[in-house]
Formats: structure tokens, sequence, C-alpha cells
């Protein structure tokens, strides 16, 4: 048994779990595909999440000839000579270059995409797992769709091993699968692979069943100690120890996580969901050393990063709160939910004689509204006078002393 997760790729949409807003019925993707009519496309999302998948689907679906090339050893010379096989079978047959790891050819390489994208002579799809306003040539990524694939819910990880599990004949204790599902954090690749391991380590000890005993030969002590109850439990426990500004709990409870085999990743960004959840405007700067912690931990790695995740747990814990922008965008959503088909005043729409009135022109405020008329009187921001948004506070009632009315 080896390459589960090559043997188990998706063979139809039926197959493919996860991306039903790209290969439900009637999705962009999908559609694109049935119809046999592609576009040049960036396929943007985490490891995993089935973005390499997607060739296997066009060539099972459409005319095209795909032509799988792989960024990390892709030669400039190579796409050129590819260009130049399809265009002396342009009108005969349709080529797509399906270039994974796209990001790993930099800017000034990429250049060799944009004659043949230009031209239509291939279609290209290039997957990525970091942000493509950064890592694609902007003249290349203006040519190209982003198509944005979701990191995999517990979900459909539990499908995809549930699959592999019917495929291998190897069965998994409860406790062992909720152990490679947590572990996974959304990988498909990685829930494959260590189940594909465990169940090696399940022959040698002739058994037809993965259980808490392999997992913990797999595991080791503290990691099988370590369940997702606990997980949820100290992880909440963690961020309840900040938000009530107690260092030493959350210290501790980090510690905790740590000791069972966490990964100091998934700690880095929950501390960036605090920063702004529950501190936000009252110290804006906890919001970038939160970022700067989790880049941090991203780049040195355990154990020096804990020095990291120690440093920003306890600046996070004695921050002052504020929870006013989470409550903000909260009633936003709620009331952008209930309006979506409200149109946008004239005056802020870009057309010639509109009314608007430019800030700059007084001085850098004018009086004007600009919410639409039916939610003139709403009020999304209730700033709260603590530390460094007092000063928000301040500024903003000065501005709009109506709205500190009632």
């Amino acid at each position: 048994m080896s390459g589960l997760s090559e043997i188990l790729r998706p063979d139809s949409f039926e197959d493919f779990v996860g991306q039903e807003h790209l290969f439900g019925a009637g999705a962009l993707l999908r559609v694109a595909i049935e119809q046999d009519n592609l576009f040049s496309a960036i396929l943007y999302g985490p490891p995993g999440c089935g973005k390499s998948s997607v060739a296997r689907l066009i060539g099972k679906y459409t005319t095209y000839e795909v032509v799988h090339l792989n960024g990390a050893f892709l030669k400039v010379d190579e796409v050129k000579r590819w260009e130049e096989y399809a265009y002396n079978f342009r009108g005969i047959r349709k080529v797509v270059l399906f270039v994974d790891e796209i990001h790993r050819l930099n800017k000034k390489q990429q250049d060799v995409f944009l004659p043949g994208v230009e031209t239509g002579t291939y279609v290209l799809i290039g997957t990525t797992t970091e942000s493509p306003q950064h890592m694609i040539n902007p003249a290349l990524l203006s040519r190209c769709r982003v198509l944005r694939f979701k990191k995999l819910s517990p979900e459909d990880l539990t499908k995809i091993l549930e699959r592999a599990i019917r495929y291998v004949g190897v069965g998994v204790e409860e406790n062992v699968l909720s152990f490679i599902v947590e572990n996974a954090n959304g990988d498909a690749r990685f829930a494959l692979s260590t189940y594909e391991l465990l169940v090696n380590i399940a022959k040698v000890k002739n058994k037809q069943v993965v259980d808490s005993e392999i997992l913990q030969l797999y595991a080791g002590e503290d990691y099988f100690k370590y369940t997702a109850t606990e997980h949820y439990n100290l992880a909440s426990a963690f961020i309840k120890s900040i938000r009530g500004s107690d260092p030493d709990a959350a210290l501790y409870y980090m510690a905790r996580m740590i000791n069972g085999g966490e990964d100091p990743r998934f700690i880095a960004r929950r501390l960036v969901i605090l920063a702004s959840e529950d501190i936000g405007l009252a110290d804006p700067f906890a919001l970038v050393l939160a970022v700067a912690t989790m880049q941090a931990v991203e780049m040195v790695g355990m154990p020096e990063c804990l020095l990291n995740l120690a440093e920003c747990v306890i600046y996070l814990s004695l921050a002052p709160k504020s929870n006013s922008s989470y409550l903000a965008i909260n009633r936003a959503m709620e009331a952008a939910k209930e309006t979506m088909n409200v149109p946008v005043p004239k005056h802020l729409l870009n057309v010639e004689g509109s009314g608007y009135r430019y800030p700059h022109d007084y001085g850098g405020f004018v009086r004007q509204e600009y919410l639409p008329e039916e939610l003139r009187n709403q009020r999304f921001y209730l700033p709260k006078n603590i530390s460094k948004e007092g000063k928000i506070w301040e500024v903003y009632r000065k501005i709009w002393p109506d709205r500190f009315e009632k």
C-alpha cells in the first residue's frame, strides 16, 4: 500500500469532497469544466484541500490535453517549449498548462506565461498556498481568475478517511479517527498519510483495527493523553485567561497545550484573532505584536518560538480590553444580510455629476450622508472610552456629534 492521497484522488465531481462553492451544481469551475471551456486561473488555498485534484477532473471531463508541471522544478525554457507545442496544435488540440506551486517561480520567471495566456495559445491553471497578491506577477494575475479553495472541515476529512478505510480494509477506533482529523487541521493529504502510517503499525501488530495502543505507539504518551476534548478545553481556558487579564493562567494553559503536542501555529493564530476580538482599538499594537508573533513562530519553530509566544501572551493578557470592533462588524453583517438589495446612494457612485463632496476639498472632513436612506439611523460602531480607544471616541464624537445624542 502506498500513496493513498494519489490513489484516492477524486475521479468525478461526485467524489470530490468539499469546495461546494466551486464544484457544486452550477458552480463556476464545475460549469467551465462541464462546458469544456476553461479559463486561466490561480487556485489559492491551504495544503491538502483539493487544488491539484482539479487536473484529474479536467483530464476526465474535457478535451483539453493536461500538461502537469511543478513550479519547484520548472524552467523557463520548458514553458517556452510547451508554448510552442500548443501553438503548433492550435485549432487541433486544446492545451492547459497545470502548474502546481506556481509561486515557486519568481515574478520575473512568471513573465514567461504572459504571451501564451494573452494570445490564448494555452490555458494556464496554477496552484498556490501563498497569497496571489503577494506571490504572483501582477500582469499575470490580471489575466487570471483567482479561485479560493477553503480548508476542509472535520466532516470533510472524516468522509475522506472513511473512503480510505473502505479501500484499505483496516478500521480505526473512534478516538483514533478524531485524533487524525484534529491533527490534520483541514489537510486531507496529511490525514491520509497519518492513517497510512497507523495502518502499517497495525499490520506489524497483526491487527485489523487501529486502536488506542497503536495510536500511543505512533504519537507517544503525551500525544495520547491530549485528546480532542482536552484540546478544546485547554484552548478555551487559554483564551478566557487572556481575556480575563491573567497572564499566569494563560501561560499555564499554553504550556499544557504545548506539552500535549499542540501545534504552536494554532496558538499563534488564536492570539491574532484574540488581539482584534478582545483588545481591538483599546490597544491597536496588540494586533501588530500578535501578527509578528505568528510570523516568528513560522520562521523560528519549536522550541525557541515558545519565547515569542510567551511574550505575546503576557502582553495581550495585560493589555486593555475592548470588543467594540467585534460587536460593530457583527451588527454590520446582520444589517447587510437584511438589506442586500438596497442601492448605494447616488452621490457615492463613481459617475459624473453625482453630487459627491470630496473631503479633501473641505480640509479633510465634510458632513454628508454615507449610509443608504433606509439605514440612516443605524449605528454599528459604539466606541468605548477605554485607553487608546478613548482618543478614537473623542474624534468620533467631535465629527459626528449627533450620533452621541441618543
